[in-house]
């Protein structure tokens, strides 16, 4: 497997916060986005690759080339990568057309013609930003990050200041031109829904550490943390405590321990919403009911508080108070909360 990137025991320091240590490897040609709420650690680590930031120890590998080690740290013109950033961060003075040829000064003007008009800004070439819409700046910016040929492209949260109606386009030029000039693309993002429409492999961040990476449906139909859970999939995580006896307390009863609870204490029982029933004489947790809404099939949808979560759950009528109770209709899900040596799936 040829690698874009390596990453090896990277460790940053920035005021309070610590990345780190960051151990990852990414396949030339793969579509990566590195996610997490905000203050995880994803954009120290993507400055770090571009550059922007030196980190205190550890390997930053590009291609066959190492471009941080504590002693070599080349200079982010030389790590041929290309950014594009939220805000775009394009050059007020400069014409479409001179934005391409400033970034790549062997750019012909023909081929930079060709370039916008691929990027279906062709018709902007010799307009300056502020007279562009938010998408077509959008689009500007990744064109210029592409113009130089870069082997890997960083984008820091692309989408972030694009009209809704303007993503689906933005998001289908940012994969094809990807594929179709073998870039690698490593995306940072807080965004479900951004990471899952530009990439194929997730890696999941919490508190500077990576808590768990692997292709993204893997991590989507059967995560290996209660925290991706959560973060991916809206999962509730309720408390779940092991009795010595073998057994898991839960707010739905008592069930078998996993393996995993014999190493980590810090188990939740994950619900995934609809996996849950409205049950008012049920046996299972009372729940408050916040809101009712019609389901995509037969039913109703219910967001309801139990615990300190909310839990998506199914009903087949309205229940007629302001609570109910909860009836688990899938098999008991235990994990870990967190676990920072996850490694990657298979």
């Amino acid at each position: 497997m040829t690698l874009a990137v390596s990453i090896q025991q990277l460790q940053c320091s920035r005021g309070q916060f610590r990345l780190g240590p960051v151990d990852l490897q990414v396949p030339a040609g793969a579509r990566v986005a590195i996610v997490g709420p905000s203050g995880s650690g994803k954009t120290t680590l993507l400055r770090c690759l571009a550059g922007l930031q030196a980190p205190d120890s550890g390997t930053i590998q590009i291609g066959d080339t190492i471009v941080d080690d504590g002693q070599t740290r080349l200079a982010p013109a030389e790590r041929h990568v290309g950014l594009v950033f939220q805000d775009g961060a394009l050059w007020p003075h400069m014409t479409a057309l001179k934005h391409l040829r400033f970034a790549a000064p062997g750019l012909s003007k023909q081929d930079a013609l060709a370039l916008l008009d691929r990027g279906g800004i062709l018709s902007q070439a010799n307009k300056k930003p502020g007279a562009m819409s938010g998408g077509e700046a959008q689009r500007l910016g990744l064109l210029r990050a592409l113009a130089p040929a870069p082997s890997v492209l960083l984008l820091d949260e692309p989408l972030r200041s694009v009209d809704v109606h303007q993503r689906d386009g933005l998001v289908l030029l940012l994969r094809s031109m990807c594929d179709e000039r073998n870039v690698t693309s490593i995306l940072v993002t807080h965004d479900r829904d951004e990471a899952l429409a530009l990439a194929d492999y997730l890696v999941v961040m919490r508190d500077g550490q990576l808590v768990e990476q692997g292709p993204s449906i893997d991590l989507l139909e059967d995560p290996q943390t209660a925290f991706t859970a959560a973060f991916l999939r809206g999962a509730a995580c309720l408390s779940a405590k092991a009795n010595g006896n073998g057994q898991v307390q839960t707010p739905f009863g008592n069930f078998p321990a996993p393996d995993a609870a014999k190493a980590n204490s810090d188990m939740r029982l994950v619900v995934f919403p609809g996996e849950t029933t409205a049950d008012e004489q049920g046996e299972g947790p009372e729940a408050q009911i916040l809101a009712v809404t019609p389901s995509e099939g037969d039913g109703l949808r219910l967001r309801v508080a139990c615990e300190d979560q909310i839990v998506i759950a199914r009903a087949a009528t309205r229940p007629t108070g302001a609570t109910t109770r909860l009836r688990l209709t899938a098999k008991p899900r235990l994990l870990p909360w967190h676990n920072h040596a996850t490694e990657p799936q298979s």
